[in-house]
């Protein structure tokens, strides 16, 4: 027996065992449809359920609608009796995730709305590190939702009225030449329906390895929550009387089928949903060439592509992305700052007076566009580091009008704000925050500080192509204890992967010249050290000084930390010497004009100079502001869907923001090599 029918018979095997189990469940009868009828465990899941049983996440979760927010010990669920068994192995249990730069498990885990030792569990050989390309196998799981509002008007009321609804999806990993259109098939769902839950695909150049998520289910929330037998019939029932009573009372046009279509491509091309179309045409069962095809007028008024030909794909896809993600110039923008200004409080907060200083900064954003014409209108509200405060701002109904939203520091106040923003395509900004992980998930958020991992990964892909030429020396101070950080880490993996030798002295307190004895032959040589605090700059400078002075044949360099940056002006001449790079997130240059530009016109609005902290809180919100205001002005709020301005001509921040996955927020992975040359010279060199 060959490999191939061995695996055959074993999962045709672990199929038929699923199938015993199930069958050996008690059944039970609900409006006419037959149930088993399974106790939870304690630990168990709906992803465990799915594989024991071999039943569809999407099964348990449409007939068990509580199970979305998780399972408890002892609770019923209600298994359909008439389900197909599918193989484990199948998409209905796992995806495929391939790992980008920067990626961590926690990250990957948060994405998917899963454990990390749900990932182990799938990846028995996995370490604690991933590499960059590595595939890791992804359970299944029916979740991760989002929130959207949408109007629903009743015949018997005038003023439509808002409600919320949850999408739930499920992930499908794209395969060599696969179309949006059979995924669509595939699911049962719309093109648009899959645009709208991925922001970040192209429609015509699906990405071969890329995750998508796909809609499984809409529900009003208030219709969740079956505790019982009696209201998970009324469910069950309602969910199939819905079903039925859609395709009542209903108007048709009809269409003629053109060569190779078929009702997926014909439901595609209106917009409709496939079961609609199939139920206004029972009597046909494949569509050929010339038949005439009922189409619902109700859903296909909605786009109105009736005259599209297969040859136009390309043109509808783009079309149908243009009208999800609509493209407008802004007559006039609304930008709303929610910050802990703290104004019940004295002015001693350190904290909400730089909070202050942010909100000033993008008080003369603000101005410098109104100076070119544009209509801006700025709210600030004191968030007063309450929840509560930011939950009674979110309620007033101007919120609903923002194009952005600042968000403060804490975790929860941005959650909530997030969430407020998808609901309602609302951008925003978290600037302050590098732990919060909404950006995972929410589309609408934009991170302005590159998450440390990221930082880590694209620092040593610039490091290592900045200095290529050069013999890698770290710097160990033996008295300090765990001196190596997560940096030091990621650039010694990186180096090992791609069989670039390195080596390691160490020292005592402070260096000494002689402790460099050993590279002293070395024509080129870039000094790392494997501490990060702030006092290693100090106990080094010295001896690398000496060390230039007695080997002016070898071409030195020093390779620094963020925390150095506030230390610049103080030991200028010693890096100037050693050929300093630094890596930061933000950096000034000190005679920039437009540094020099913005700090007279600070002056002369507040009295006042900006406060010299790292990064300056004045400059940040005067690049933040100018740079998303720019890009709502010119596109509209949907302006991440077309094209992201260039930020590097900002003052203190770079900005080149990327989504992490197709339905995630940005990252900003803008950062600066500051790089201080031996001919006295400062430059900020960026990707």
């Amino acid at each position: 027996m060959n490999l191939k029918n061995i695996i055959t018979y074993v999962l045709c095997s672990l199929a038929l065992i699923a199938s015993a189990q199930i069958e050996n469940l008690p059944r039970k009868t609900l409006n006419g449809k037959e149930y088993y009828v399974y106790k939870v465990s304690k630990g168990e899941s709906v992803y465990s359920i799915s594989k024991k049983f071999s039943v569809p996440q999407s099964d348990i979760i449409k007939y068990n609608p509580s199970a979305k927010n998780g399972l408890k010990r002892d609770q019923m669920l209600f298994l359909p009796a008439d389900v197909d068994v599918v193989d484990n192995d199948s998409e209905n249990n796992s995806f495929v995730h391939t790992v980008r730069r920067g990626e961590s498990l926690y990250a990957i885990a948060k994405m998917y709305h899963v454990t990390i030792d749900e990932i182990r569990e799938l990846n028995p050989n996995i370490s604690t590190k991933i590499n960059v390309g590595q595939k890791l196998d992804i359970p299944q799981k029916s979740g991760g939702s989002s929130l959207t509002a949408v109007s629903i008007a009743s015949a018997q009321q005038t003023d439509a009225k808002k409600e919320l609804v949850t999408t739930e999806y499920l992930y499908h990993t794209i395969l060599s030449g696969e179309t949006l259109y059979a995924i669509s098939g595939k699911f049962d769902v719309t093109v648009k329906e899959i645009i709208r839950a991925n922001p970040g695909i192209k429609p015509n150049r699906l990405q071969k390895g890329t995750v998508i998520r796909v809609p499984v289910k809409k529900t009003v929330t208030e219709a969740l929550e079956p505790v019982n037998e009696v209201a998970q019939a009324a469910v069950v029932n309602a969910m199939e009387t819905t079903q039925e009573e859609t395709s009542l009372d209903i108007s048709y046009r009809r269409y003629e089928a053109k060569r190779k279509e078929t009702f997926y491509s014909i439901a595609q091309k209106f917009d409709i949903p496939i079961d609609s179309l199939k139920q206004a045409n029972r009597d046909i069962r494949v569509v050929k060439e010339g038949m005439t095809i009922n189409i619902p007028i109700a859903q296909a008024e909605t786009d109105s592509v009736e005259n599209e030909s297969e040859e136009n794909t390309s043109e509808y896809l783009d079309n149908v992305y243009a009208q999800v993600y609509e493209k407008n110039d802004a007559d006039h923008i609304n930008v709303a700052v929610i910050l802990p200004f703290m104004l019940h409080e004295d002015e001693s907060n350190i904290k909400s007076s730089l909070y202050t200083e942010y909100y000033q900064g993008f008080l003369l954003a603000v101005d410098s566009l109104k100076r070119q014409g544009y209509s801006i209108n700025l709210y600030a509200y004191d968030s007063k580091g309450s929840t509560e405060t930011v939950k009674s701002i979110l309620d007033k109904e101007l919120m609903t009008t923002m194009h952005l939203i600042v968000a403060p520091e804490d975790d929860e106040a941005i959650n909530l704000i997030a969430d407020f923003g998808e609901r309602y395509d609302i951008n925003v900004v978290n600037t302050f925050s590098l732990k919060n992980d909404r950006v995972n998930t929410n589309a609408r958020v934009f991170q302005t500080n590159i998450p440390g991992s990221y930082l880590y990964a694209e620092a040593t892909s610039l490091f290592i192509r900045t200095f290529s030429n050069k013999s890698v020396v770290f710097l160990n101070n033996i008295d300090v204890e765990d001196a190596e950080n997560e940096f030091v880490t990621t650039l010694k993996d990186e180096l090992n992967k791609r069989n670039i030798p390195y080596t390691t002295c160490n020292y005592n307190t402070v260096l000494n010249v002689n402790d460099l004895r050993s590279v002293s032959e070395q024509p080129a040589v870039v000094f790392v050290p494997t501490s990060n605090k702030k006092e290693t700059m100090v106990t080094i400078l010295s001896g690398l000084e000496e060390f230039v002075d007695r080997t002016p044949n070898c071409n030195v360099s020093l390779f620094g930390y963020p925390g150095w940056v506030p230390q610049i002006s103080k030991n200028v001449n010693s890096l100037y010497k050693v050929n300093t790079y630094i890596f930061s997130r933000f950096y000034t240059i000190p005679d920039d004009p437009m540094l020099y530009d913005m700090s007279i016109k600070y002056l002369y609005w507040y009295n006042k100079e900006m406060k010299n902290a790292s990064p300056r809180y004045a400059i940040l919100g005067f690049d933040t502001g100018l740079y998303f205001m720019n890009a709502i002005a010119k596109y509209g709020r949907n302006f991440a869907n077309y094209e992201l301005p260039n930020g590097d001509n900002s003052i203190q921040t770079g900005f080149n923001f990327e989504r992490i996955n197709n339905w995630s927020g940005f990252i900003n992975k803008s950062f600066y090599f500051v790089h201080l040359s031996p001919d006295m010279k400062i430059e900020k060199i960026t990707q």
